[in-house]
């Protein structure tokens, strides 16, 4: 595990309105989390990634928030890697990842890339939606959300600009928050062009459900229920 004290604490992501703004919504948590990222120390999104999580993980909220971090090395390489991966259960193909877990279990929930700009709200309302009050969402779209029995990967290809991504995101999340069957990446799509090459990405928010079928523009909970009811 990366040392915490080797880390900078020094994030110009996250400026002292903002961090006072983020702890009003993070006191109102009352379940414990942690968050875990796997990152590559010799690329710089990765070291602003980690600055970023220190940094927000020492903003005060209303329950623990813990952090983790492990070099790419640790869960590709050596005896235990085999272990620490299958426990972590991301997808290291983009760097930096970071997943959050609740009860030591994770979470469906991922973030590749940094999450800046508009992404920033999917962050936080993502913990918010997991160990807190969360946002309102109608009893008959949880029992659906619950009730989903095909296997889905959701890849949501963002810009940090966009107006439209985060709010893509924080849908797929929640549906991954309620069903283990379902994961929930988001990616910043300007990190990744390899990614961007292989499905033709012209714009976002960019879905991509199981590698193979594509989506273009924001969808709501209940709209992707629809879609995911029907995903094999």
């Amino acid at each position: 595990m990366i040392d915490l004290q080797q880390i900078s604490a020094e994030c110009r992501l996250l400026n002292e309105k903002l961090c006072q703004d983020i702890e009003g919504i993070l006191k109102r948590l009352d379940q414990p989390v942690t968050i875990k990222a796997v990152l590559d120390m010799e690329q710089e999104k990765s070291r602003e990634m980690a600055s970023f999580l220190k940094c927000f993980c020492q903003i005060p909220s209303g329950a623990a928030i813990e952090l983790e971090l492990y070099s790419i090395q640790e869960v590709t390489e050596g005896p235990e890697a085999e272990t620490l991966s299958q426990n972590l259960k991301l997808d290291t193909t983009y760097l930096p990842v970071t997943g959050l877990y609740m009860d030591g279990a994770y979470t469906g929930v991922a973030f590749h890339g940094i999450p800046g700009g508009k992404e920033i709200n999917a962050f936080i309302l993502s913990i918010y939606n997991m160990a807190g009050p969360g946002q309102e969402l109608k009893e008959g779209t949880r029992k659906k959300i619950q009730k989903l029995k095909n296997p889905a990967n959701l890849k949501i290809c963002v810009s940090l600009g966009c107006h439209h991504c985060s709010g893509l995101v924080t849908s797929c999340q929640r549906i991954a928050m309620l069903n283990p069957l379902v994961e929930a990446q988001m990616i910043d799509a300007n990190l990744y062009p390899d990614l961007v090459e292989k499905y033709q990405i012209k714009r976002v928010p960019f879905l991509i459900v199981n590698d193979k079928d594509t989506y273009t523009g924001p969808r709501s909970v209940e709209d992707l229920v629809v879609l995911l009811k029907n995903t094999r």
